[in-house]
């Protein structure tokens, strides 16, 4: 999250009032992300979070994929899964129109981020990861992953202009992810992106789920990779934190033999996802400098997982 659209406090109460939420105390810019703009507030009825989507800084996240984002929300909330509540204005919409861009005010999830990761996180958190996955099995709308193989072959060719040598890299692991990549293992819906700075604890267990603009169809096992590299790798894997991550994640949904098997592969698809969509970010000047994150912190992790396969390591989980 960030805040690329300046805002001031006369047009942030005018926008407020059409939610009934009282009158406008107080607000700042929240720094951490990348994709959207947003602040938080306070009112006389409560504290509050407002996004705006700014499809226009990366262009991952499409206006017409925010009616999925939406309604999914709504749909957990039913199922009493810890993400927050999305208000709607008086005219009874999620979503209107601020700066002329797309807005949601949501509910504002007390808690914190962890900042020293250690193994009851990662066990709370595949049992969270888990209890989505399972839920999404009833949630009858879907949207598939736009930035997944065929999207980084495209990146890769026509986009990121990159030295034969690194373009033959790039290249190559994706055709061998392509060529080993599953057909027939479950799949739902997945968070896509469910790093620490989007869970918040509260007296060691989670208390919320935020950022949900990236989810989409896909494999569960490959949300759970996601959440193997941004949880459970420092230089190394850590195979503690990862053991205790897929014992949370076993916990409410049992993995499948099959989905076991593919966890080397996803690992390095994991690590060149985000790789990709940060090394994009790092050559885009529409982003501010102090809001790109480094890419190669994920190409180490793709090389890793080149060399160190662990498919004996995830066998005997």
């Amino acid at each position: 999250m960030a805040y690329y659209t300046k805002i001031n406090k006369y047009n942030l109460q005018k926008h407020v009032d059409q939610y009934k939420i009282g009158k406008l105390f107080y607000f700042k810019g929240i720094k951490e992300g990348i994709e959207n703009t947003n602040y938080f507030f306070k009112t006389e009825k409560g504290n509050f979070v407002l996004t705006i989507f700014e499809n226009k800084i990366t262009e991952r996240i499409k206006n017409k994929n925010l009616t999925f984002f939406i309604d999914l929300i709504k749909f957990l909330r039913i199922k009493n899964f810890p993400t927050p509540s999305i208000l709607r204005d008086i005219n009874k919409k999620h979503l209107i129109n601020f700066y002329n861009k797309p807005s949601v005010i949501v509910e504002f999830i007390t808690g914190n981020n962890p900042k020293n990761i250690n193994k009851n996180h990662c066990y709370e958190l595949g049992k969270i990861l888990s209890v989505l996955h399972k839920n999404s099995l009833k949630f009858k709308k879907k949207k598939k992953n736009n930035f997944s193989l065929n999207e980084w072959e495209i990146l890769i060719y026509k986009k990121l202009n990159l030295k034969k040598n690194h373009f033959l890299f790039l290249k190559n692991e994706i055709e061998f992810l392509k060529k080993n990549w599953p057909k027939n293992i479950p799949s739902g819906i997945i968070h896509g992106d469910l790093f620490p700075d989007n869970v918040f604890f509260k007296k060691n267990k989670i208390n919320g789920i935020i950022d949900l603009s990236n989810a989409c169809n896909d494999f569960f096992c490959y949300d759970l990779s996601i959440c193997i590299n941004a949880w459970c790798f420092n230089k190394k894997i850590d195979l503690n934190k990862t053991r205790n991550l897929i014992k949370g994640y076993s916990f409410v949904r049992k993995l499948q033999k099959k989905e076991i098997n593919y966890f080397p592969i996803f690992l390095r698809a994991s690590s060149l996802r985000f790789y990709l969509s940060r090394l994009m970010d790092s050559k885009n000047k529409r982003i501010p400098k102090q809001y790109k994150k480094n890419p190669n912190e994920y190409l180490k992790k793709l090389k890793y997982f080149q060399e160190n396969n662990l498919s004996n390591f995830f066998n005997k989980i």
